[in-house]
């Protein structure tokens, strides 16, 4: 679904943080993906999240952990207490939306560059030159395919389960899954840090 060709851009649409929260670091947390019925999405995303985490913070995929991405849930929260984690990372598929723009044909006209000296000829008023008539020539037409993906994603806090961070991002024509992954990681990554939610480094 997300395999896709184009140019990529990816922009944080909206961000919003709890005031009342400090900015305390994480030390375990819990990366969740939730991407419909694509665990293999799934897995490469929470991976690339861990891997891409500051080195002082213990990160955790969730398909690991054979929890769902539902960090709200009683029994979900229950388990990533227990099991000592202080904070999750969710990141949620919200849509992927496809436009077509077509451009019709085009008549475009220039200059002669070679001077061929073919067609008509007039000698203008203000010119003791004669001037040639540009040439023209057909542009064919062509459908325009945007691909936009937007995905939003929220830090928890434990043991209350509580966001104290959100952003909506969009990503524009992302070449495919990979490409997705780190562009958003690195974009959303360095946001956690300017904010003082997660370490730099």
């Amino acid at each position: 679904m997300l395999l896709l060709t184009g140019c990529a851009t990816s922009t944080i649409k909206s961000s919003w943080r709890d005031a009342s929260t400090p900015a305390i670091t994480p030390h375990r947390i819990a990366v969740f993906v939730s991407v419909k019925d694509d665990k293999n999405l799934r897995k490469m995303a929470e991976n690339r999240v861990v891997q891409r985490m500051p080195k002082s913070v213990q990160a955790t995929a969730g398909h690991l952990l054979e929890l769902p991405p539902a960090p709200e849930s009683d029994s979900v929260r229950r388990r990533l207490i227990d099991s000592g984690f202080d904070s999750a990372l969710v990141a949620r598929l919200v849509s992927v939306d496809k436009t077509q723009t077509v451009v019709p044909p085009q008549t475009r006209v220039g200059p002669d560059p070679l001077f061929w000296r073919v067609g008509p000829y007039y000698r203008p008023y203000y010119s003791p030159f004669f001037t040639y008539y540009p040439y023209s020539y057909e542009t064919p037409g062509y459908t325009l395919e945007t691909t936009r993906v937007v995905v939003e994603t929220l830090l928890y806090r434990l043991p209350d389960a509580k966001p104290i961070w959100s952003a909506i991002s969009e990503s524009v024509n992302p070449e495919s899954s990979i490409r997705l992954v780190d562009e958003l990681i690195e974009l959303l990554g360095k946001r956690l840090k300017d904010e003082g939610l997660l370490p730099p480094g």
